[in-house]
């Protein structure tokens, strides 16, 4: 097979656009980005939701071919022969690629979206320090029931418009509406994060027993990175990200962890997709709101903007 023609529709931010990101970078693939803003609802306009009727991020399209679902994707990019390296997803034959699989399974009933909105609509459990504390200032449920029913109404209208994409915007609209039903109540949230706590006491039991067995360089599963250290490895930055890392990287509790987040943060692919993935938002809407702002102003008025724009779009997420 050819070099395939790679076209990655994401949002830097999205937990799962950064595990493709991820799988691309370690198969060293080359590919184009295009950018959804989750924060202007891009993922539902029109031209998007004909590439992906379920307006969703991440989508990859190889060749003419489109693939969404971020296992899916993952296993496909791991799949193309351009690609370099290890197999991210080993088969399911070795020992290697069974633990792969059960770990993605277990990592995959992690409740990411409680995790990170439930965080950050509960504010008492956001500690100053959190990265996302300056995106979210002001961030209420009720601000995010209100951007759910504008998103709704923004449907609604483009349905007429739009005929062939109804049972597209229906679903949408369908998937929205349930989402207002969500509470983010304080004490589900707090089971979501004691959760996590079981998952990663698990990992900490793998990690020591893959150091035992791997002297030389050892992952979650094994010598290989694999797609299991993906998941952690933006699941670990997703916690950071929301200031909680100091209550699940504990080195007296998880020492191993702490040992492996320290070894992931130094791989490319992680410092690119995962610890530079705010500077990224950040820079892509100041471009956007640079273009909008006329005359020798521009660069600083984006500035200015830039915070009012984001606090303002993620009260719509």
């Amino acid at each position: 097979m050819t070099d395939e023609t790679l076209h990655l529709y994401l949002f830097p931010a999205s937990f799962f656009s950064q595990k493709i990101r991820i799988a691309l970078e370690e198969k060293q693939l080359k590919y184009k980005e295009t950018f959804i803003s989750l924060f202007a609802k891009e993922q539902n306009e029109v031209w998007f939701l004909r590439i992906n009727p379920q307006g969703q991020v991440p989508v990859l399209k190889i060749g003419d071919a489109i693939v969404t679902d971020s296992e899916r994707i993952l296993e496909a990019v791991d799949k193309l022969e351009s690609g370099k390296g290890k197999r991210l997803v080993p088969d399911v034959s070795t020992e290697e690629g069974k633990l792969v699989s059960e770990w993605r399974k277990r990592f995959n009933s992690v409740d990411v979206e409680n995790l990170s909105y439930g965080v950050m609509l509960n504010t008492e459990l956001v500690p100053d320090k959190a990265k996302v504390k300056a995106l979210t200032s002001g961030m209420t449920l009720k601000g995010y029931h209100e951007g759910m029913q504008k998103a709704i109404a923004d449907l609604e209208a483009k349905k007429e418009k739009n005929p062939d994409l109804i049972d597209a915007l229906d679903a949408k609209i369908a998937t929205s509406q349930g989402r207002l039903q969500n509470q983010f109540l304080k004490e589900d949230i707090e089971k979501v994060l004691n959760d996590v706590e079981k998952v990663l006491d698990d990992v900490e039991i793998q990690l020591r027993k893959s150091r035992t067995e791997n002297i030389l360089e050892h992952w979650l599963c094994g010598p290989n990175y694999t797609a299991a250290d993906i998941f952690l490895c933006v699941l670990l930055g997703r916690l950071d990200w929301i200031g909680l890392l100091d209550r699940y990287a504990d080195p007296e509790k998880r020492p191993a962890l702490v040992e492996y987040w320290m070894q992931a943060q130094q791989r490319p692919s992680v410092k690119k997709c995962v610890l530079h993935a705010i500077a990224d938002v950040v820079n892509h809407h100041k471009k956007k709101i640079a273009t909008r702002v006329a005359g020798g102003t521009a660069v600083a008025g984006a500035a200015v903007l830039l915070g009012v724009f984001i606090a303002k779009k993620i009260k719509d997420l």
